[in-house]
């Protein structure tokens, strides 16, 4: 008998299988196994049984094989379909799956159960819910899990590294991310495997476990730090969780968030109102207090909130001393030397916070000689001196984007957004106002369950328009707007837009895009590009972006079809979260 493994290797596309001879022993499709591969042994997948070999003659014999983990026989087409579509090997695919496999395992042999052939009576395959108590209220995902525990194994997908930790002690339950230690996350997940009621909370790392699972709970599905935008596989958990159902029938899908996503729009399912006391504040010249970044209004909240002895958090996207170190004379900004991004001032270095180069700080002007390099926005590091220095009394706290992830507001306390255009991070012009809706609503969801005071500076328009977003009708005018103006200029979700990221450099003839006007453009296709991508360390090489959108009658089978020759360019991305980077 002749197996195909699947190796836990990074191979090129079109690489799927070894085979091996089988001596003796006895294995299925679906155990994880060693095999031998140059003078190692390393773990592989089996994909196949059968008594003829295409390479019988060269076939490797291999006398009862070590089982390291019995895994369901459907994870073998699961994994090379998911690679099919991103358009990498098998192998490559499940090496990042399995990430590090210990050299010491456990005598215990975790394996799954066999999953029922058909949904439990009354029960949906896809569920949608849409909260503003995401996890603690009525319905939300611990009911939820509390509720759906006897029902077989539960993963919960989730964004963010802190919402793991968050919802392991939660829940009582084990989880994994990317700084969980590999020997630690091997026992989280093969610790889920072994139990039939098991519990798992992880990020899109362990998404493929899916295919284990009985049911899977997204956590907030809106968010797009589901999926990474750097190097390959660069593959999605929610569309994981979505194949993984349709490899397993009895797998449920339960969706927990608080928006509709924009994909569903013109005719989203109805987002649930947000109740918190919003004050709005346009920033206009003559207004500004003595804390740079705070208006007078803000100063005065602040003021109240201390003598009322109520605890105040400033949310500010800028963090360190200043944003940029700018000349004050000439408008000299720094570059970063790696990637020649603008370097923040840090107050005690500059850094680079593209690819977090450090250098020391400039005395002075290199262009005119000027000794002031302070003409930037203020950073939360100096804004938190200048708060303390003028409130010394206050519980206040400036927090940027990541920080905010880590904490848990004060009941009753004050809320200061300093500008509502830095709450949805850094992104891409044409997705700046979809990722800002979505993360304005999350934070003002968190204000109303704590019942604090929200105060919101900005552009006039945008902090007079977020009122609106807040209740069903304001979202679905912004939403649907925003998705026509997608369809104008043939952006997702209105069109299909597939990324193919390749290292090149610009030139003026450009061969890839001769190739792919030929053997695309005459069949309809549109190609848009190249464009650069910006603000890269110089250690790696340049990259070009090319757009390519298909004809609107073809659908997703068809497209990856179609573009699977094309993988050889580079990096092919069917649904990119950023278009031009």
């Amino acid at each position: 008998m002749f197996i195909s493994v699947i190796p836990a290797l990074k191979m090129p596309a079109g690489h799927d299988f070894f085979d091996y001879k089988l001596e003796d022993g006895s294995v299925h499709v679906g155990d994880l196994i060693f095999v031998p591969f140059r003078n190692r042994l390393i773990p592989g997948l089996v994909a196949k049984i059968s008594p003829t070999s295409d390479v019988a003659d060269k076939a490797i014999a291999l006398p009862n094989p070590d089982k390291i983990l019995k895994l369901p026989e459907v994870i073998a087409d699961y994994c090379r379909q998911a690679a099919h579509e991103l358009f990498v090997s098998p192998a490559t695919l499940l090496h990042a799956w399995l990430r590090v496999v210990p050299k010491r395992l456990s005598s215990d042999e975790p394996h799954t159960p066999y999953h029922l052939s058909r949904l439990p009576k009354d029960a949906k395959q896809f569920e949608e819910k849409f909260l503003v108590n995401r996890y603690t209220g009525t319905g939300g995902l611990i009911e939820t899990v509390q509720k759906e525990q006897a029902n077989g194994r539960i993963l919960i997908l989730t964004p963010w590294q802190s919402r793991v930790d968050y919802l392991k002690n939660k829940l009582g339950c084990d989880g994994f991310h990317a700084m969980t230690a590999a020997g630690a996350a091997w026992k989280a997940w093969t610790g889920f495997l072994a139990e039939p009621h098991g519990m798992l909370v992880t990020t899109r790392l362990g998404a493929w476990l899916g295919i284990c699972a009985d049911i899977v709970i997204i956590d907030e599905p809106e968010n797009d730090d589901y999926k990474q935008d750097e190097l390959t596989p660069r593959y999605d958990a929610r569309r994981l969780a979505k194949l993984a159902a349709e490899y397993n029938p009895a797998l449920r899908v339960i969706s927990i968030g608080t928006t509709p996503r924009l994909e569903s729009a013109p005719s989203q399912a109805t987002a649930p109102k947000i109740e918190v006391e919003l004050k709005i504040e346009p920033l206009a010249p003559g207004s500004r207090s003595n804390v740079e970044s705070l208006s007078a209004r803000a100063a005065n909240l602040i003021a109240q909130s201390i003598e009322d002895k109520r605890s105040v958090r400033v949310l500010h996207a800028v963090g360190g001393a200043r944003g940029r170190i700018r000349c004050s004379d000439c408008g000299w900004v720094m570059p970063c030397p790696k990637c020649d991004y603008g370097m923040s001032n840090m107050a005690t270095h500059a850094q680079c916070r593209r690819c977090g180069h450090k250098e020391d700080l400039p005395l002075a002007c290199p262009t005119c000689g000027g000794p002031d390099l302070a003409k930037s926005i203020i950073g939360g590091d100096l804004m938190q001196k200048q708060l303390s220095k003028a409130y010394p009394q206050g519980d206040i706290k400036v927090l940027d984007l990541s920080e905010w992830q880590l904490q848990s507001l004060p009941p009753k306390s004050l809320i200061i957004i300093t500008n509502i255009n830095s709450v949805g991070g850094y992104t891409e012009d044409v997705r700046r106002k979809e990722r800002l809706v979505i993360a304005f609503r999350r934070l003002a969801s968190q204000a109303s369950l704590a019942q604090c005071e929200l105060l919101v500076q900005g552009p006039e328009d945008l902090v007079n328009e977020s009122r609106g977003w807040l209740d069903d009708e304001g979202l679905k005018k912004s939403w649907t707007k925003e998705f026509e103006d997608r369809r104008q200029f043939g952006y997702p979700p209105a069109r299909r837009l597939v990324k193919l990221i390749a290292m090149a450099k610009a030139q003026e003839t450009d061969p890839i895009t001769v190739e792919l006007q030929e053997q695309l453009g005459q069949y309809g296709w549109e190609i848009r590009g190249p464009y650069a991508v910006e603000n890269r360390p110089n250690t790696r090489e340049p990259r070009l972006a090319y757009h390519l959108i298909p004809p609107p009658e073809l659908d997703f089978k068809q497209i990856i079809d179609i573009l699977t020759p094309f993988s050889s360019l580079g990096i092919l991305d069917l649904d990119p979260i950023a278009f031009f980077s």
